[in-house]
């Protein structure tokens, strides 16, 4: 099949609609050429256990199988899938993604609320006028999301978790819809926001955008009472929305002008949330973009492609906040890349993975700055619960994995845990930071050693110069110690000696 260099995609796997964007790049601008939608509700087939219902599941599956024959000439590093609210409320989400990214014919990155906040506001910034300071509100199906920034960078970004896939669920369970217990829901909301409102009136703002289906809808509802489209929606409209809504009287009575067959059944969730945030914020009136998340994923998925990586700021950021040795730290990390690339093409090692290998090697002293004892399981710790701009749930783990594993004992469940397409290049790359941490453990770059490392399936020979074993006594401890621990991962490790052609290249 011929492939479409040119072409990116940005998948949007949300609580109430997965959506996909195919744009072609061209003189460095982008132009959408496709946009698919489908309202697969997967967040309203998720019971409270976290269980999926086997209707919502095959209709995703479905919507992914489509969704996959789009994106089958884009090459994968091109493409971009991430899972919002309900995917982080499955129970086992492993177990689901592993037949949804073989429907869709890629990886799916599942991300937090933070991160999410972030890929809106990036989407919403890429068409609105750039103002001084901007609030964006976004209401999804499983959780709302709002932001303040400058430009195209976030100041704060929070998330709280409704929806109006949940509210509408969780309010309104038989559809009937009653004035108090709408005023009740929508009070609920106001307290989620109580904490943020101190944050957010402080920071201030000169631009209210709202995006995503919700709002949209309702903007289209107000606009059809008012016989034009204005791009806005002010509260007093939410308002007379609000007791129209309840004079149908029940959710499948709803029969209003503007208001779609597909958007019917949630549309009242969407109105309980963006009355409490106007309310709340105290916003007369919201500018209402076409943008949202998927044209997020989209930008940022060039920024990934084009050395504007927001992951490499993000640790930058950490390290330097943790006080992690810059020295040590690119001592570990050159070693680390440098055996990496030999090992590349045996062991399958692709970009991706040998990103998160030098981002795990800049942090991985992190769990210094809390204590030396077990200082790897503080720094695993703190990566995997963090919240770190640009990064997926699945890609912090993984770091996390990599710092949990770099030293001491080796806990082969660690690997077990993630998704299966990940363990053996998890294997793999734990036991090249292994070895680089046992190498540097001197802190000296005289010690470091000319290697190179010959690997196969199970196994892998680190040659190293004639007596530089004998003569560091320290390493040639910790190289034995971690052939044994390299054993729980499959891998047979041998100790042989450059040749001597090897060592004047060196």
């Amino acid at each position: 099949m011929k492939t479409e260099q040119n072409l990116y995609a940005a998948i949007d796997l949300g609580s109430n609609s997965f959506h996909m964007l195919v744009a072609r790049r061209d003189h460095g601008e982008l132009q959408v050429i496709d946009r698919i939608k489908d309202m697969v509700r997967l967040g309203g087939g998720i019971d409270d256990d976290g269980q999926l219902n086997p209707d919502t599941r095959h209709r995703a599956l479905a919507c992914l199988a489509r969704f996959g024959q789009r994106i089958a000439a884009i090459p994968e590093t091109q493409v971009r899938a991430v899972g919002t609210e309900a995917f982080r409320q499955l129970h086992n989400p492993a177990a689901f993604l592993v037949v949804a990214e073989t429907a869709l014919g890629c990886s799916i990155d599942i991300i937090g609320g933070r991160e999410e906040a972030r890929l809106v506001y990036l989407g919403v910034s890429q068409a609105t006028s750039h103002s001084d300071r901007r609030l964006v509100i976004d209401i999804g199906g499983g959780s709302t999301e709002l932001v303040i920034g400058e430009s195209l960078e976030p100041l704060l970004t929070e998330s709280i978790p409704v929806g109006c896939v949940s509210m509408t669920r969780k309010v309104f369970p038989d559809g009937r819809l009653e004035p108090e217990t709408w005023r009740q829901a929508v009070q609920t909301v106001q307290d989620e926001l109580l904490e943020l409102g101190s944050e957010v009136q402080q920071l201030g703002w000169q631009q209210a955008v709202g995006s995503s289906g919700s709002i949209r809808a309702l903007e289209a509802m107000a606009a059809s009472r008012r016989d034009e489209s204005t791009g806005r929606i002010s509260l007093a409209e939410v308002e007379s929305l609000r007791e129209a809504m309840l004079r149908s009287g029940h959710i499948g009575q709803l029969d209003l002008p503007g208001l779609s067959e597909r958007r019917r059944p949630v549309i009242v969730g969407g109105a309980i949330i963006l009355e409490a945030v106007m309310r709340h914020l105290g916003l007369e009136t919201l500018e209402v973009s076409p943008h949202a998340l998927r044209e997020g994923v989209l930008h940022d998925l060039l920024g990934r492609l084009s050395r504007q990586d927001p992951r490499a700021r993000t640790v930058a950021a950490m390290a330097s906040r943790y006080q992690c040795d810059p020295v040590q730290a690119s001592r570990v990390r050159d070693w680390a890349l440098q055996a990496a690339d030999q090992a590349a093409a045996d062991w399958l090692l692709t970009t991706a993975h040998l990103e998160l290998l030098d981002w795990a090697c800049q942090l991985h002293e992190l769990g210094l700055a809390i204590s030396h004892d077990r200082h790897h399981v503080h720094g695993a710790y703190v990566i995997q619960h963090a919240d770190m701009p640009g990064f997926s749930r699945q890609e912090q783990e993984f770091m996390a994995a990599l710092l949990a594993t770099q030293r001491q004992r080796l806990d082969h469940d660690i690997v077990e845990r993630q998704p299966t397409r990940l363990r053996a290049p998890l294997r793999r790359l734990i036991a090249i930071l292994r070895l680089a941490v046992t190498i540097c453990r001197s802190r000296l770059d005289t010690d470091v050693p000319a290697f190179a490392l010959d690997t196969a399936e199970r196994g892998l020979v680190l040659r190293l110069p004639i007596g530089w074993i004998e003569a560091h006594p320290l390493s040639a401890r910790g190289l034995s110690y971690q052939r044994h621990q390299l054993e729980k991962l499959g891998l047979n490790l041998e100790i042989g000696v450059l040749s001597g052609e090897e060592q004047i290249d060196s």
